[in-house]
Formats: structure tokens, C-alpha cells, sequence
């Protein structure tokens, strides 16, 4: 797909009338800002053929207007904190004064990086000191989307930074600002584009949607308003036939005096419903800068994506690479802020993840660093109030990796890599040559586990970049985690004092070892997940054990399998069970989740069953059926299993099918011998319903039992045969 980045059309843009003046966006004004050591662009409009010419420091560059547009660019110049003025002569003529040329950054983000000055901690003396005219400042927040690309920000300027001006800007960018100009005494142009509560889809272009296996869905729908794309020719088509059938539907309604039909739905893509739809804000805030030189971004957002786990890394290279992509700075540099510390709801995991999900991206991004905040948030406050050690940090970051600083520990301790010796789990981090706690305290929130999964409070010893982990209630441990929680305060850090980062980490599970045992003829069958079924989610992430998904994908299936192990006071229980494949795509074998869409309704075919439990129907059956969701269900047979009753929970009941986080359904029937194979319900609570076989008291298929809570040992193998 290919980006233009000259200007559109002045009519469009609401800029231009025959016989106008010449006109420029507002990013040009007094006290401005031109990147040095790169190729300026200085653009706007005039009559068509009017010759423009455009003069500052030296150099002069002239072009005629062609199309009601016009632009010159100048050859790349130093950094000058001398003030000129670039005058613009046309017709009329233009002058911008004490225009400065040094290093301009894009502030974006939402409401943590749009958080202001005036309401950070010791707000009034950091208004009262910031005196810095060579730092410049453009309040660039248009609180609007578009479906349509702009050419300008309307209303807005250039305001020198002073204790006057400073109050309403970004506290993260001009603190950010006041450590590049503080290190290089070069004139610093701060960009602000940012609004509170946004997404990052609105902000992100296009041809990064396009770029992203994980969002092709997005690009679909943002391609239907893409001129050349086939979604666009196939849109309109498919609108023109609609279009004439509500056209003659309706006419036909109003000459009989009825109501006219409703719109159809597809319609509505092409209305701007509001500024949270892909590429909005894009739109309006991103778009009328392409013209301009940066020297790097830097962004502050995750609030409103919070519910997207791993995905929002994809997003985040969705954004970054498209930005890259339409100011063509194939290396733009790109600095993050970790998202903040708050008690964002029940799933206390949430936020992890997305850190998680953020140093990801930041490690495969080469251009990319983020800077980790989860010392100074606060749980009970979503916009905490240091602002000043976020700038710096972020800083940090460009004084090491831009500017080339040497000798600066600019990265947070993150985690490297892991070894197990006896009851000990070592882990080393990078990013740091000695780890330290703040006042001498104990290292805070590291937790490890058995190969049962639960995690329990670790005892650390900290030696060099090494943390010694142990706990008395693990006697093996397998896996380990650090900061995993929406509420904590980090107190280990390395020499910098820059905080530890989040992280979890898991050795390989001897997960087979039981099945191997009991089930010798499954060898051939591989193990795509594995979950303790005494805590099989946190919240709407699985709490995978094993989880080879990655390694198995693409391949064929040709074979599924479950393995329930349980184990209680009266002794171990089991079941093995095996289908045809129901579906090629692994990723929906595991446990369904909001996130992954899986639900399964449907006859198996080719059930085979082994079990010691009493009762269990063992043999090859004809087919059987699966209720896999993790939405609610009720107790309707709306499936119309044979022999299901509607009456109470079995193996045939209703689901909600709306693919959010509910009660949850993974169950496996023999609906001929009217028999539950095994169910694991409510997955997301405390104690979930697990068992094999019919439920003896109350519903067959253990709903509203909480009955892991019953068994020392509950274990589910998820299992694949592939070619």
C-alpha cells in the first residue's frame, strides 16, 4: 500500500479559496522549532502557479503552486538556539520570528502523557524554575477524530518554555525536554498530540495494520475507506447493491405509508461514529505533521488496551512501524513508558501481562526501549504524580541510544535468564552489574512455584545481577515471577537505581510423566497444553503449565486427546479420551478465552474413552459432543443433544456465545451413553468444577460444585497427534 505524504487537496482541508492568500499549517508560527542535521520541508497554500519563495538563515528556496500547494525544502543545518526569522513571500508575506533549529520530539500517548505540569508533584516550584527559552513548546491536542485525513491542527502555536507558558504542556515531555537540553544545550521542540483515554488503534496509520499478521481483521475494516485496496472496490460494491435495495424497499414503504427500513449495518463504516476507531486520531493529529522532520518519539499508553494481553505488542508494532513508515525514518526512534501501577479491577494479572506484552516489543524493536515505572505509580491513583523520574528516565533512553552518551546506565534490570539447582531458582538479569534494595529492605514481590502452579512468597538473596530464589513450601520449583501483580512498588534495582521490570518465567514441565504411565499407547501424541485444574486461569489468561502451541502450529492434526488426572483422600482417578479434529487451528484447542474466540458446540466423531473411574462407558464410540466457551452457559438444551435434558446442567446446555469472560465451559460428553467424560467449568474462580464421569449428586456435569477444591492433584493434557 502506498503512503503519500504530499499534501491533499486545499478545498479538503478547508484551507484555501481562489484568490486566497498564501497560508501555512499552524506547526508553523513564531518561536518554532526546525530539526537539525536533516532535510527541512516548509510547506503550505496558494493560488494555482503563485511562486512562493521561502528564506531563513542563509538559504532561500522557491516553488510554484500546483494544485493549490506548495513545498521547498532546505539543505540540513546545525543546531542554533539563535532566533531567526523564516519569512514566507508570496502575494503576501509571511514572517515567522525567533525561530530556532535543534532537536524536535512527538509527544503521544493518553491521559499520562497528557497529564500537565501544573499537576505534578511540587508543581509550583517546577513552574516557578522552567525558564528555558531554547526548549519550545507546541500544545497540539485536538480533541477530535476524522475518518478523513487532515492537513492541519487548527488554532495552535509555538510558545516559548517559561514559567508562564509551561503549566498546561506535558509534564513528561518537558521533563524529558529539560534533560536532552540540560546534557547538549541544543534547542528542544516538544510536539504535544495526546488525549486522554484513548487507544492506541486510533493513532496507529493504516499501512501498520496491514503489516500485522495478528490485525488483519483491523485492516480490513480501516481498508474499506482506502482508495485502491480491493476491500474498498468490494465495499462499494456491496454498498451499491444495498444502496439500491433499501432505496427501492423504502420507496416501496413510503408509498404505503410505513416506516422506512432500517439502514443497513455495513453502511455505518462509513460514518465517524467516534474517536476510539482505527486510525482516527491518526487522522487529525499525526497526519498533518508528515511533512515535518522529527528527531523521535516518545509515547505513554495502555489504559484503554488493557484487556488486550499479548496482542498489544502486535499494536505497539502496528503504531511505531507505520509512524516510521509515513515520516520515512526507518529508525525513528521510539521511547515508552511502562504502563502505570493501579488497581485497574479483579484481574489482578492483567497489568503484568501487558508489561509483559511492552517489554516484548521493546526487546524486538531495535529501536525501541521502554522505561519502567513500577516504583513511583500509585494503585490507588491512575495518573501518579512524579512525572519528573518518567521524563528523565525516558532521557535516559535517548542520551544512551540516540545521542550516543557513554558510560550511562539508562536500562532497567530485566530479566536474562534462568537455572535450578536442588530447591534454589536463579535467576540473572540483564541490565545491571549489582542488584540492590532500596533502604537495605528484603527484595519485594518475587514469588515461585511447583509443578503444581501455585506460587508462594520466594526468600532472596541477591548476589551480583542474581537473585536467589526459595520458599519452605516448594520443594522443586519450576517457576518463578517477579512484580506479577497490578499492585505493587518495586524496591530491587541496579546500580542507577532504575527499577526491576516484570517478569515470569516457567522450566519445562516433566507434564507427561503421568500419562506415560497410565496411558502408555498415547506416546504418539504430543502435549499442546497442560494446566493445573486446581487453577487453570488467571482471570482471562490461562495458566498454561506447558504450552507448545507455538512449536505445533501449522502442523496437521489429525488426532485430538484429553488426559484428566485427579487425585483425593480415596486415591488417583483418570481419564483418557481421544476425537477426530474438530478444528486445525491450535490456538483455539487451549482454554477458551475472551482473547482467543475459541467456542465449541459440536458433534466429535470417532470418540475413543479409557478411564478407571467406576461407571465411565470405556470403548470407541460413533461420535460424542464438545461444549468448550468462556462465556456463561444455562441449562436449555438449545444444541439439541439426544437425551440432554433442558432442565438442568449435562451434556447438552446453552451458551451465551458471546465470547466474553464468564462462567466458562471445557467439556468432553459420550452423549450416547448419556455420560459426562470429564468437565472443567469456572475456570477463573478460586476453586473450579472438575471431575470425570457423571456428577453423582447434583448436575452431571459438576456446575456450581467448586469441586477442585476436593482433590490434592487435578491436572488436564491437552494433547495433539500431527503429521
Amino acid at each position: 500500500m502506498k503512503i503519500s505524504k504530499t499534501l491533499l487537496g486545499l478545498a479538503a482541508a478547508g484551507c484555501f479559496s481562489a484568490g486566497a492568500d498564501v497560508t501555512m499549517p499552524t506547526i508553523f508560527s513564531d518561536n518554532m522549532v526546525l530539526q537539525r542535521d536533516s532535510k527541512v520541508n516548509v510547506w503550505g497554500w496558494a493560488d494555482e502557479g503563485e511562486n512562493v519563495t521561502v528564506s531563513f538563515k542563509g538559504q532561500k528556496r522557491s516553488s510554484a503552486a500546483k494544485d493549490g500547494k506548495w513545498m521547498v525544502t532546505f539543505d540540513a543545518m546545525p543546531a542554533d538556539k539563535n532566533g531567526a526569522e523564516l519569512t514566507v513571500q508570496g502575494k503576501n508575506k509571511l514572517a515567522f520570528k525567533n525561530v530556532v533549529v535543534g532537536d524536535i520530539w512527538i509527544c503521544s500517548g493518553q491521559s499520562n502523557m497528557e497529564w500537565r505540569v501544573q499537576s505534578v508533584n511540587n508543581a509550583e516550584n517546577e513552574k516557578k524554575n522552567a525558564n528555558y527559552p531554547a526548549i519550545r513548546i507546541f500544545y497540539g491536542n485536538l480533541y477530535r477524530g476524522s475518518i478523513s485525513p487532515q492537513e492541519n491542527i487548527p488554532g495552535k502555536k509555538w510558545e516559548v518554555c517559561s514559567p508562564k507558558t509551561v503549566g498546561p504542556t506535558s509534564a513528561v515531555g518537558y521533563f524529558f525536554g529539560r534533560e536532552i537540553f540540560k546534557n547538549l544545550d541544543i534547542p528542544v521542540g516538544l510536539v504535544g498530540v495526546n488525549w486522554g483515554g484513548t487507544r492506541i488503534e486510533p493513532w496507529t496509520a493504516p499501512c501498520g495494520f496491514a503489516g500485522e499478521k495478528r490485525l488483519q481483521g483491523i485492516y480490513r475494516e480501516v481498508a474499506k475507506n482506502l482508495p485502491g485496496t480491493p476491500e474498498y472496490k468490494q465495499y462499494y460494491s456491496q454498498l451499491n447493491a444495498e444502496m439500491e435495495a433499501w432505496k427501492t424497499a423504502a420507496k416501496k414503504n413510503f408509498e404505503s405509508g410505513k416506516p422506512l427500513p432500517e439502514i443497513p449495518q455495513n453502511w455505518r463504516t462509513l460514518v465517524y461514529v467516534n474517536h476510539q476507531q482505527p486510525v482516527m486520531l491518526y487522522n487529525t493529529m499525526i497526519h498533518p505533521l508528515l511533512n515535518m522532520a522529527f528527531k523521535g518519539a516518545l509515547w505513554y499508553q495502555g489504559c484503554s488496551n488493557l484487556g488486550d494481553g499479548g496482542l498489544y505488542k502486535d499494536k505497539m508494532h502496528a503504531l511505531v512501524k507505520s509512524w516510521r513508515k509515513v515520516f520515512n525514518k526507518p529508525d525513528m526512534p521510539f521511547y515508552f513508558v511502562q504502563l502505570a501501577p493501579f488497581n485497574y479491577g479483579r484481574n489482578v494479572y492483567a497489568l503484568p501481562i501487558i508489561w509483559e506484552a511492552q517489554q516484548k516489543f521493546a526487546d524486538e524493536d531495535p529501536n525501541a526501549a521502554m522505561a519502567v515505572t513500577n516504583d513511583i505509580g500509585n494503585y490507588r491513583d491512575i495518573h501518579p504524580r512524579n512525572k519528573q523520574d518518567v521524563g528523565k528516565r525516558l532521557a535516559l533512553l535517548a542520551l544512551k541510544y540516540t545521542y550516543g552518551k557513554k558510560g550511562i546506565v539508562a536500562d532497567s534490570p530485566f530479566y536474562d535468564s534462568y537455572k535450578i539447582d536442588g530447591n534454589k531458582f536463579i535467576v540473572t538479569f540483564r541490565n545491571a552489574e549489582k542488584l540492590s534494595t532500596r533502604k537495605n529492605e528484603p527484595a519485594k514481590h518475587f514469588e515461585i512455584a511447583g509443578k503444581d502452579g501455585a506460587f508462594h512468597p520466594a526468600d532472596v538473596v541477591l548476589q551480583g545481577n542474581q537473585a536467589i530464589l526459595t520458599s519452605s513450601k516448594v520443594a522443586k520449583p519450576y517457576m518463578a515471577r517477579f512484580a506479577w501483580h497490578q499492585n505493587v512498588t518495586v524496591n530491587l534495582v541496579n546500580e542507577n537505581d532504575l527499577p526491576a521490570g516484570a517478569f515470569r518465567v516457567s522450566a519445562p514441565i516433566p507434564v507427561r510423566e503421568e500419562l506415560d504411565r497410565l496411558v502408555p499407547e498415547a506416546k504418539d501424541m504430543e502435549v499442546a497444553y497442560a494446566l493445573s485444574g486446581k487453577r487453570p486461569a488467571n482471570g482471562g489468561t490461562p495458566n498454561y503449565l506447558a504450552d507448545n502451541s507455538g512449536k505445533l502450529a501449522g502442523k496437521q492434526i489429525i488426532k485430538i486427546g484429553y488426559f484428566m488426572r485427579l487425585v483425593d483422600k480415596n486415591g488417583e482417578k483418570y481419564v483418557f479420551a481421544t476425537v477426530d479434529p474438530f478444528t486445525q487451528d491450535i490456538s483455539k484447542l487451549g482454554l477458551p478465552t475472551a482473547g482467543n474466540k475459541a467456542f465449541w458446540q459440536t458433534i466429535v466423531k470417532n470418540l475413543t474413552v479409557r478411564s478407571n473411574v467406576p461407571g465411565v462407558a470405556n470403548g470407541t464410540f460413533e461420535d460424542g459432543n464438545v461444549e468448550m466457551w468462556p462465556s456463561n452457559y444455562s441449562e436449555p438444551n438449545t444444541a439439541k443433544i439426544p437425551g440432554a435434558a433442558s432442565g438442568r446442567f449435562d451434556f447438552g446446555d446453552g451458551s451465551a456465545n458471546n465470547h466474553q469472560n464468564g462462567y466458562g465451559s471445557f467439556q468432553l460428553h459420550n452423549y450416547r451413553k448419556k455420560q459426562v467424560v470429564f468437565a472443567l467449568n469456572n475456570f477463573r474462580a478460586g476453586s473450579p468444577d472438575i471431575g470425570i464421569g457423571n456428577n453423582p449428586k447434583g448436575h452431571l456435569d459438576y456446575t456450581f460444585t467448586g469441586s477442585a477444591r476436593n482433590y490434592t492433584v487435578a491436572e488436564l493434557l491437552i494433547l495433539v497427534k500431527v503429521k
